[in-house]
């Protein structure tokens, strides 16, 4: 069998659907009449709205339907019918010149058309073109009246075919411009293909597409090539490069990254058009890969370790520092998305007494802070997973904890708050005040709440706050001490502060209403919203003297988890009796409930898209929070939720044994992170690089409680 390829390589392809042939019976009279009839206007005027437009006026719309109606008995032949009788169109008012005009079909010469051969049916108006001829008065049938309007048309209404017969000297046959185009015999080659040219108009888009196809069929491999090359040139057309800048940027707004990788790719112009916009930016938003310009700016700023960790060393072209972090960052979240990919692990053993539970944890880029029940706090580097330092002073568990900058607060079973230096390890300040276990706690910085009569900025509070809950029932509300961000000891030995003293200085409020423990608090600018075990949420407004302004009664049982949207003046509960209510802050009106949890909801969280719940009930739903409209329900666990953490792409979550990774987007499960975990999972963390987790782990029959770091932005020029 030989290989030779064929000579005519489109001989034997069947035509494909959009240039197969459409109706092969069909008269070429039926799509040139089609042209010609949408050529006449249906909105004929009458001679009341002929005397309006001599005088000015306007035509009244009921006008116009009035004359459509006249003449819709003349109109409803269809083009079929008419070419089975005549060539004559359909009976309705025409406007005609005076004296009177017909119609005559030019066409152009062969020049018109050698570089017009693939022209769309449009180009019938350049072929056939209706050209007025003015006879003389002796081949008139009538004496057509003269209008009073020497520049404007007569309207002549021509009677309905059932109402009289047309008169015969009246009668002016439409010429058929195919008989003109048969009429004579092509003796040259340039004649006939004039002529096929021009009777090809006469076909429908896809019929005028499959003589096309037809015709290459009997073209050679050289002459195809050749075509080939001439087409795709004529469609290179630089249309983005031509576009205002503006518009531009908009279509490139709407590409998803493939798209724009791939334009870049295209030639300089597009490159530069690409990489020279700030599209990559934006991307990074709109991809929620990164949400804070502050974050962007950074990085672009500092670009030095980007290009040496992230670049392509073989990379010849100039390098675009927003492209650069997009493809970072897509590449990172990829990576978490891939149940097959392996991130870089360090596996931490807690340094404690016996097996001891990680009651709370938070990390950065460089430490990692957790709060045990066995009194102690653990500072390990991010990184490495080194022990920087253990902060000792507390005698009970540590049950709270958060820090910002160098200053950490923790409280715990031995009713103090402590305040530290996290680079020293020093206990700076210890806080009394509350009667049992602080439980939660939160810091308040100085934020815009909105603007004053003069349009001034509202700032509060005006220093940082700190708010703690306790099992005594009360909110304390502290002036918050900030540490320098330095490694010297000051030297000042470590302050109590005791709420009984009328001179102390950091304890600001005492804020008194619940009857039982309080659970949760979120705090953000002037208010707090406060979750008890009395099932209540009180909200506290602290620019009016930290008065309870609102009381939420709704739920039926304890509150264990709260949280703040203050742009918009909402809160949301979570209960022992497994639902979640939705508050206005401001009138205290229950919104929305939220059911379908089967028990305890123990844990919320709020984003910008999301609201997320996890329950006893071993499962996790994914809330709309402005509506109250379960997005998802995700199942996958075998116990309660104990912890969870979520973003906009993503959440992780963790229950007995089990460490799990969603889309939260899709609502799918996407992978098991852990899989040697024995014990449960205490805690769980994680920003875009990295998760960190603390879980239970057996080691030799016994259970030991480890940190776990899984690091996904391993660089592949470190690798």
């Amino acid at each position: 069998m030989s290989n030779t390829p064929p000579m005519f390589p489109l001989q034997n392809v069947p035509a494909k659907h959009e240039y197969s042939v459409s109706n092969p019976a069909a008269r070429l009279s039926d799509f040139w009449l089609q042209n010609e009839y949408s050529k006449l206007s249906l909105a004929q005027h009458n001679r009341e709205n002929r005397k309006r437009i001599r005088d000015g006026d306007t035509i009244l719309e009921e006008d116009i339907n009035e004359s459509d109606d006249m003449i819709s008995s003349d109109t409803d032949m269809s083009i079929s019918q008419l070419s089975q009788t005549s060539f004559h169109p359909p009976k309705r008012r025409l406007t005609v010149l005076s004296p009177m005009t017909t119609l005559t079909p030019t066409f152009p010469d062969s020049h018109h058309h050698e570089n017009n051969m693939m022209s769309s049916t449009d180009g019938l108006n350049d072929v056939v073109s209706v050209q007025p001829r003015t006879p003389d008065a002796g081949h008139t049938a009538t004496n057509t009246p003269v209008s009073d309007m020497e520049e404007q048309p007569q309207q002549l209404p021509l009677p309905s075919p059932s109402a009289s017969p047309v008169h015969s000297g009246m009668k002016q046959d439409l010429p058929d411009p195919i008989e003109d185009l048969l009429a004579n015999v092509p003796t040259s080659q340039g004649d006939l293909i004039n002529l096929i040219q021009n009777l090809s108009l006469f076909l429908t888009e896809r019929n005028q597409n499959h003589l096309v196809f037809k015709l290459l069929q009997n073209v050679n491999r050289l002459t195809l090539s050749s075509l080939g090359n001439t087409i795709f040139h004529n469609l290179k057309r630089d249309l983005l490069t031509n576009f205002p800048s503006e518009i531009t940027r908009k279509i490139l707004d709407q590409l998803d990254h493939k798209s724009l990788f791939n334009l870049a790719l295209v030639n300089r112009k597009w490159n530069r058009v690409v990489n020279g916009s700030n599209v990559w930016v934006e991307l990074l938003k709109k991809d929620r890969l990164m949400e804070s310009p502050e974050d962007i700016e950074r990085e672009i700023a500092n670009p030095d370790q980007l290009i040496s960790e992230w670049a392509d060393p073989a990379a010849n072209s100039e390098l675009n520092i927003a492209q650069l972090l997009y493809k970072k960052r897509l590449t990172i979240y990829n990576r978490w998305m891939n149940p097959k990919y392996e991130p870089k692990r360090i596996s931490i053993k807690v340094p404690s007494q016996g097996n001891n539970v990680v009651t709370c944890l938070q990390h950065d880029d460089e430490k990692i802070i957790t709060g045990v029940d066995d009194r102690l706090i653990n500072v390990h580097d991010t990184k490495t997973g080194a022990l920087l330092k253990v902060l000792k002073g507390h005698e009970g568990g540590v049950w709270a904890l958060k820090y910002t900058g160098n200053t950490l607060v923790s409280g715990a079973t031995d009713r103090t708050v402590r305040i530290w230096n996290i680079r020293t390890g020093k206990c700076t300040h210890i806080f009394k005040g509350h009667t049992s276990t602080v439980r939660c706690l939160d810091i308040l910085h100085p934020v815009k709440i909105g603007r004053d009569e003069s349009g001034n900025d509202i700032i509060f509070p005006s220093v940082p706050l700190l708010v703690t809950g306790s099992r005594d029932h009360n909110l304390n509300v502290w002036r918050l001490p900030i540490i320098p961000d330095t490694d010297e000891d000051d030297g000042i030995p470590c302050m109590t502060y005791d709420s009984s003293d009328i001179n102390n200085p950091f304890l600001m409020k005492v804020l008194v209403g619940h009857t039982q423990s309080v659970r949760s608090v979120s705090a953000y600018g002037n208010l707090i919203v406060s979750g008890s075990y009395d099932a209540t949420v009180r909200v506290w407004d602290l620019m009016r003297g930290g008065t309870c302004v609102q009381v939420l009664a709704g739920h039926v049982d304890r509150i264990y988890s709260t949280v703040l949207d203050y742009k918009n003046k909402i809160c949301y509960s979570g209960s022992m009796d497994s639902t979640i209510n939705i508050w206005n802050v401001d009138t205290g009106e229950l919104l929305h409930t939220l059911k379908g949890h089967g028990s305890l909801v123990g844990l919320l969280e709020l984003s910008k898209d999301y609201l997320v719940s996890a329950a006893a009930d071993t499962t996790l739903r994914v809330w709309n929070p402005k509506t109250g409209e379960n997005y998802s329900k995700l199942e996958g666990h075998s116990a309660a939720i104990t912890c969870f953490q979520h973003d906009a792409l993503r959440i992780i979550s963790g229950s007995e044994r089990m460490l799990k990774l969603w889309d939260i987007r899709k609502g799918k499960f996407v992978k098991d992170i852990l899989a040697d975990v024995t014990g449960g999972i205490w805690q769980v963390r994680f920003d875009f690089n990295r998760c960190v987790a603390a879980v239970q782990r057996s080691i030799n029959d016994r259970e030991e409680t480890f940190i776990e770091i899984l690091d996904y932005s391993e660089p592949p020029n470190n690798v």
